[in-house]
């Protein structure tokens, strides 16, 4: 696994890249802390469209992850292809829960649209 960090003006991109398994766990993790550890409402982007294995260690922390952006008033989504990230939120319904998309500027654009309503229970006031 490879883990590229980078930081614009609206969000943090944070890039994985192989396999996200057990063995690859900690170090997933420790990016995320890290990503969502500045001051303000976290805005993260976790670009998995170079992942080509995942296993269900790792969602549960991307969901732990989203729920500490949720949590602070941000967000988090992902961009990933249909395989192998899209089939497993599928498989485990999870489509809801980790908003993804297949390209970084729909994610951001998805994200800032839903994820202000998300941080503020489903309403849009204060958007």
């Amino acid at each position: 696994m490879a883990v590229v960090h980078a930081q614009g003006a609206a969000f943090r991109l944070v890039r994985t890249r192989g396999e996200l398994d057990i063995a690859t766990l900690p170090e997933l993790e420790t990016s995320l802390v890290r990503a969502l550890a500045p001051a303000g409402p976290p805005r993260l982007v976790l670009d998995m469209r170079e992942v080509t294995f995942l296993d269900c260690f790792v969602v549960r922390v991307l969901l732990r992850a989203r729920t500490a952006a949720l949590s602070r008033g941000g967000w988090l989504v992902l961009v990933c292809g249909p395989v192998p990230v899209g089939t497993l939120l599928r498989r485990l319904d999870l489509a809801h829960r980790l908003p993804a998309h297949p390209t970084l500027p729909g994610a951001v654009a998805r994200a800032e649209r839903d994820g202000c309503r998300e941080a503020n229970g489903g309403h849009r006031a204060g958007c």
